[in-house]
């Protein structure tokens, strides 16, 4: 094949697809294409691409504009040591226009796989300007009131919360707050109390999950006390704070029989978790 013929293919991949050259020179540098998404539509289609590596953790994201049989990088997240994901959104991987402003939305996960802690990242792309949205740790989709929502789960009291005393002491990861977040103008923020339902919902779920545990608190120690703690906030998240730091007297409540150490230790968590939780003094 003459070397003519060989620059008129590549041209017409070219033309064809707008990517292949920026991604080759990726590949040439060692990078492979994880997944990519190309949307149509105006002012110009986007591209958003994510590239891995065969000899070193990791990945980047990056997202290219696609003008005239070319391709323009943006915007990149370099997601040294993370592992990133497209993710499909609440209508597929179709970058919809999220916010109501006529921008499109690209949606995608960033996971720390020593941590197994992933967050949603949104983008707005808004012509050639792309911008965060938002970033919702362990972040989801959902639909309520026919509104998409973003869930989002963190850890207020910290990814390892330790509470105890030389009787008894276990350790959670699991202590979540559950926020709701909606689009407005032009970014994603808290609804969390327009969606008392969304609460209730989730306290009958959690106290059954409890009460299936208490039989056995030795075993699941940890996940009991974080349930609980992730019970207060969905209290609170409906307005009744008080009633959810009642209820955490009554998941703990220690039998008569127990041994006035135990009963101690017990009373020296409750007054630590009362601090943490920043519980009022007249609170009982």
């Amino acid at each position: 094949m003459s070397s003519v013929l060989v620059l008129v293919l590549a041209a017409a991949v070219a033309a064809a697809d707008p990517l292949a050259a920026p991604l080759a020179e990726q590949a040439a540098a060692g990078w492979v294409v994880r997944d990519r998404v190309v949307r149509g539509g105006k002012p110009f289609p986007l591209a958003a691409v994510v590239l891995g590596r065969e000899d070193a953790p990791g990945n980047r994201l990056e997202v290219y504009a696609l003008l005239k049989d070319r391709a323009y990088m943006i915007w990149t997240h370099p997601g040294s040591g993370e592992r990133l994901d497209l993710d499909a959104g609440p209508v597929g991987r179709s970058m919809p226009d999220l916010l109501g402003d006529g921008s499109r939305v690209i949606a995608y996960r960033s996971t720390v796989p020593a941590l197994n802690a992933t967050t949603l990242r949104l983008l707005a792309a808004r012509g050639l300007k792309i911008e965060p949205a938002g970033t919702f740790p362990e972040g989801r989709f959902l639909t309520a009131d026919g509104k998409t929502l973003v869930a989002a789960r963190d850890l207020p009291l910290g990814r390892f919360l330790s509470v105890g005393c030389e009787e008894f002491g276990t350790t959670s990861q699991s202590a979540f707050k559950t926020t709701l977040h909606a689009p407005r103008k032009g970014r994603f923020v808290e609804v969390s109390a327009s969606y008392p339902d969304f609460y209730a919902a989730e306290i009958a779920r959690k106290e059954a999950a409890l009460a299936r545990m208490k039989d056995d608190l030795e075993k699941h120690a940890g996940e009991y006390l974080g349930l609980a703690l992730s019970l207060y906030f969905d209290y609170a998240a409906r307005g009744e704070a008080r009633r959810g730091w009642e209820r955490q007297a009554e998941f703990f409540r220690v039998p008569a029989y127990a041994p006035p150490s135990v009963k101690a230790c017990f009373s020296t968590m409750r007054a630590d978790l009362r601090s943490r939780l920043r519980i009022p003094a007249d609170w009982p």
